[in-house]
This record gives C-alpha cells, structure tokens and sequence, in this order.
C-alpha cells in the first residue's frame, strides 16, 4: 500500500476532512490533497508523519515505512506487525524495571534455543 493511499484511508476512517486534519497538523489541506493522491512530488518528513500518525490514533512506525522514512537499524522491526504492536503496548505500560525483566526472559529464551541446537 502507498503511504498517501493508507493517509486516506486513516482519514476516512476517522470522520476528518482533509481541511481539520491539516489544520491540527499545521499544513495546508491541498498538500495532504496532493500527498493522498501521490502527486506531491515527495513524502513529508518524519516529524510531520508522526504528527499526522498522533492525530489519526494510526501506528507510526507503519506510516514511516510506507513513507520510506525509516532507518535502516528498525526496518525489520517496522515491518513486523507483533513487533510493532508488542513495542507500542510496552511503552505505554513498562517501567525500567519492565525492560529490563522483558531483555532478561529474551536472553535466557536465546540460550534455551542456543541449548535445543546443541542437542
């Protein structure tokens, strides 16, 4: 899916009209216009994407992959639909504690793999 057809798609969904959600975001309507048709001639930048993904309660690591914004580092992560839900729960929910109890059950489910192959 292109990022300008999954905007309007948010959009619609969302009962807003192209006018309010540019005006919340701070640009102007006929740019998301030209961006939900794919006639802007380039993708706005990452914090605009964020913006528009807060305003359409959408996740924004799927915006940023359609949009081509993501760093090479998180693209298997942003292409993962459990690690993108999985990292959006976490960070509404864990405390440092959480983190580090979550990184501590990874690394001894590594091991127990690391064990199984040996075996």
């Amino acid at each position: 899916m292109e990022f300008g057809h999954r905007l309007r798609e948010l959009r619609k969904g969302r009962g807003l009209t192209l006018r309010s959600l540019a005006e919340t975001v701070g640009v102007d309507f006929t740019y998301l216009s030209k961006i939900e048709n794919g006639k802007a001639g380039y993708i706005p930048g990452a914090d605009t994407i964020r913006s528009l993904a807060l305003e359409l309660d959408a996740d924004p690591l799927e915006l940023l992959l359609l949009a081509d914004k993501v760093p090479p580092e998180m693209e298997g992560i942003a292409s993962d639909t459990r690690a993108r839900r999985f990292l959006k729960r976490a960070r509404e929910v864990a405390s440092p504690d959480d983190w580090e109890a979550l990184l501590g059950m990874l690394d001894e489910r590594q091991k127990d793999r690391e064990r199984r192959k040996k075996e």
